[in-house]
């Protein structure tokens, strides 16, 4: 009777003991996969970034450049994806271009990724902006984080002459807020939202969005999991500074949003003295920034204290511009 029982105790025991190595297991795997923060990149391939201002034509309206999509969990460390999206033919080319011939056409890189962001059911959309001998040409890029499934390129729709978009941000809706250049790049700017169906872009002063000083450079759309709008200009010496966009709280005079100026970004202890490539929010709230502050020619990727302004070096990040999926 004593054997027996000891038997039973010890098969009971032996049970509990398997019960508990599988909790932990299941425990284990569900705090690995909470713990998992992956984040993309995109950047030029080298053939695309190779296209110099004087080669390129009016053409460059219809298509958008080869780029390349990186990915890397940033809990790991481990880098987890290089693939190449190919060129698109945009599916609205049909719509007419505005060219302009431009007097002085030099020879440097006629593409650029100008922004980057995620649409709500885990579409990524890239902006591209191409100098030509026919003016600037901005075009979008459309594609899944699995990347042999559909893809799809856009020409921006009634942009003006020479503008550029050079941020992107999905909001409500699947809206996408953007800043536009009236200057190939360069101030002034105004705030844009763009149609994610069609790449059509309508100016914010219709909208009622933000008004941006025309002297001072605004980009890096970012947007925090409780709804707050972020962007960075800089001051009179160059220093990046946060600030956040009030879409909601219109000034009664204008009838446009506000803008509310927060902190100057820091790196070293000290400021930094080089703008941003990239700015985007983790699901989990915290602020990343994509930067090379130390003219490498690399950028790195820092975290940033939203309160102090400081950015801390994560890692280095080879690519022009950042993102996190929304699914």
């Amino acid at each position: 009777m004593n054997l027996k029982l000891k038997r039973r105790r010890f098969g009971l025991l032996a049970l509990a003991s398997a019960t508990t190595t599988l909790l932990s297991n299941l425990a284990a795997k569900t705090v690995a996969q909470q713990a998992r923060l992956v984040i993309y990149g995109v950047r030029l391939t080298p053939a695309s970034s190779s296209i110099t201002e004087d080669q390129a034509d009016a053409s460059a309206a219809n298509k958008t450049p080869a780029i390349i999509l990186q990915s890397i969990d940033l809990v790991t460390g481990q880098e987890l994806t290089t693939a190449e999206i190919l060129e698109q033919i945009a599916q609205n080319q049909q719509e007419r271009t505005q060219t302009v011939n431009k007097a002085l056409v030099v020879k440097k890189p006629s593409e650029r990724i100008t922004g980057f962001t995620a649409l709500s059911d885990g579409t990524f959309v890239v902006a591209a902006a191409a100098a030509t001998k026919k003016g600037d040409f901005s075009r979008f890029i459309f594609f899944g984080q699995d990347i042999t499934k559909s893809k799809k390129g856009l020409k921006s729709k009634n942009l003006k002459k020479n503008n550029t978009v050079e941020s992107l941000l999905a909001i409500q809706n699947d809206q996408i807020l953007s800043i536009v250049s009236q200057n190939q790049g360069q101030p002034p700017f105004e705030l844009a939202l763009i149609n994610s169906r069609s790449g059509q872009v309508d100016s914010g002063t219709t909208l009622g969005l933000p008004y941006l000083l025309p002297n001072q450079r605004f980009s890096n759309l970012a947007q925090s999991p409780d709804g707050k709008i972020y962007a960075t200009t800089l001051d009179s010496e160059g220093v990046p500074i946060l600030v956040q966009l009030d879409l909601q709280n219109k000034s009664p005079i204008t009838g446009r949003g506000k803008i509310i100026t927060l902190v100057k970004l820091s790196f070293n202890n000290g400021p930094l003295k080089n703008d941003l490539a990239s700015l985007t929010f983790s699901p989990s709230n915290q602020l990343f920034a994509l930067a090379d502050p130390q003219y490498e020619g690399t950028n790195s990727l820092f975290s940033v204290d939203l309160k102090t302004g400081e950015m801390k070096l994560l890692r280095k990040f080879a690519v022009d511009k950042i993102a996190f999926s929304k699914v």
